[in-house]
């Protein structure tokens, strides 16, 4: 595992440039998102404009707005923009994926990588396959947590009163302990099953299927990856934060168009290092899913496609 996490930050560090790919998508996730929100209050707003046309109170204001939010026309246009958003947004994650994981996996295989557009090109469809596995997988786990908290709250009560309650509420939380691990293993298999699909072109049935078996080899080492760079990551932005609302509290007094410019440096250099770490995490688990394995080129024509500043040589 400190192999994988070593190796993952040297590719991440010499392909840097990458990360600013992965702020990109965040940005355009919150873009894609604004119009379900701008219909909503439109939405919203006309009904309580036709209640003060109608000269009515405040309850009456407040339901002719819930009126217009409930109307069925509105909640069908409302679900289709979110599930548009939705669907682009993890789209463009997945082009993020499919082009970048094969420039990484070079990195971290020594040999020469290919061109982002050229990853995006041969990589996009078998990565978007093998995320529809994976959300599937995290669908799962998320279920299974869910179930798990719905039975302890309708044991526990009952154990109160019974000769061993001690013994119930340890295996009440042996169950919930197991459930979170099974949670978050499935949501690494998922990430695994992407990161192959997207490196060695695999299916997204072969994908899941070779992840799941290197997971189960090793599952500690996947689990602990993921969870020692999410921690990472949480703790180099929260300190980014703090630092910049120092920063910016020593000087309260400067005007609030003044502020705006660190904040949104502080903001943008927090994705990036979210984004970074992103790329660490789907780098280490190429490193230990696919140690060994051969990755196909992403040219189309049988040889590694030129790195992102090599020139191409000369058809002969």
């Amino acid at each position: 595992m400190g192999r994988a996490l070593g190796a993952g930050v040297r590719a991440v560090w010499r392909e840097r440039w990458l990360a600013a790919g992965g702020l990109a998508v965040a940005l355009a996730h919150g873009a894609l998102a604004l119009p379900a929100w701008i219909f909503v209050s439109a939405a919203g707003w006309l009904g309580v404009q036709a209640a003060l046309e109608r000269d009515g109170g405040p309850l009456q204001v407040l339901a002719w707005a819930l009126a217009a939010w409930t109307s069925p026309r509105v909640l069908a246009l409302a679900a289709g923009l979110w599930l548009a958003g939705w669907l682009l947004s993890g789209a463009l994650r997945v082009a993020w994926i499919a082009g970048a994981m094969p420039i990484l996996a070079g990195r971290l295989s020594g040999t020469t990588a290919p061109h982002f557009h050229a990853g995006l090109a041969y990589r996009f469809a078998p990565a978007a396959g093998a995320a529809v596995v994976a959300l599937a997988l995290d669908l799962l786990g998320q279920t299974l947590v869910l179930a798990t908290g719905l039975g302890a709250l309708a044991v526990l009560p009952r154990a109160q009163g019974s000769a061993h309650p001690g013994a119930v509420a340890a295996v009440v939380a042996a169950a919930a302990v197991s459930a979170a691990f099974l949670s978050i293993s499935l949501s690494v298999l998922g990430d695994a099953t992407v990161v192959r699909a997207a490196v060695a072109g695999e299916g997204p049935g072969t994908a899941a299927m070779l992840a799941a078996r290197r997971f189960l080899d090793r599952p500690a080492a996947f689990v602990a990856a993921a969870l020692a760079v999410g921690l990472a990551a949480l703790l180099a932005v929260g300190t980014l934060e703090s630092l910049g609302s120092l920063a910016t509290g020593l000087v309260g007094g400067a005007p609030p168009l003044l502020l705006a410019v660190p904040q949104l440096l502080i903001a943008a250099l927090s994705g990036l290092l979210a984004a970074a770490a992103e790329l660490w995490r789907l780098s280490a688990l190429a490193s230990l899913s696919l140690g060994g394995a051969q990755a196909r080129p992403v040219d189309g024509r049988g040889a590694p496609a030129p790195g992102p500043h090599e020139a191409a040589e000369p058809a002969r």
